[in-house]
């Protein structure tokens, strides 16, 4: 029914899948479903926040995931799916594109926005990312999330898993 979506730049450095060489740290925009605490979707993209990566994230939030799950051979079921009733967003640009209004409308989604700077009013998305940060910062080529924690750690040596192996990484 109410689904909370929000982006991070992931702390860990991906490389590339060809030379193993690093490239840059990743960002996710990620869905909650509010009642259930569950995961919905989320994209994971070398791009910058955008009105695209919100529709991949909301698609991949509605559709049925074991096609999706089949592609990267993963062998567990993710059976949230469905159109939901409403999202609940921060006020970044990228929420506010024209596009993304047309598209709820159009499939009957209502869009709330936080009010400016309260974060606690995305209190689930912001747990959810901080959770999963949490345990990002186990990988190799972790930046952690301040310079005190990453101590003398050169995240760009560590570095060793590709993007599709962090999104892999991150399904389960």
């Amino acid at each position: 029914s109410l689904v909370q979506i929000d982006h991070t730049l992931v702390d860990v450095i991906v490389v590339d899948s060809f030379t193993r060489k690093p490239i840059q740290r990743p960002w996710l925009t990620v869905a909650i479903d509010v009642y259930s605490r569950c995961v919905a979707g989320f994209h994971l993209s070398l791009e910058p926040p955008s009105a695209t990566s919100v529709a991949l994230c909301i698609s991949h939030s509605v559709l049925p995931k074991a096609p999706w799950l089949s592609q990267r051979k993963i062998e567990q079921e993710w059976p949230v799916h469905g159109l939901m009733t409403r999202l609940h967003l921060d006020n970044a640009k990228e929420f506010h594109s024209e596009a993304l209004r047309r598209g709820c409308e159009q499939y009957g989604i209502s869009i709330d926005y936080r009010p400016v700077r309260t974060p606690h009013y995305g209190g689930h998305i912001e747990r959810l990312i901080g959770t999963m940060m949490g345990k990002v910062h186990l990988l190799p080529g972790t930046t952690f999330s301040d310079i005190r924690a990453k101590g003398a750690l050169d995240p760009e040596k560590t570095a060793a898993m590709t993007i599709d192996e962090v999104e892999r990484w991150l399904t389960h």
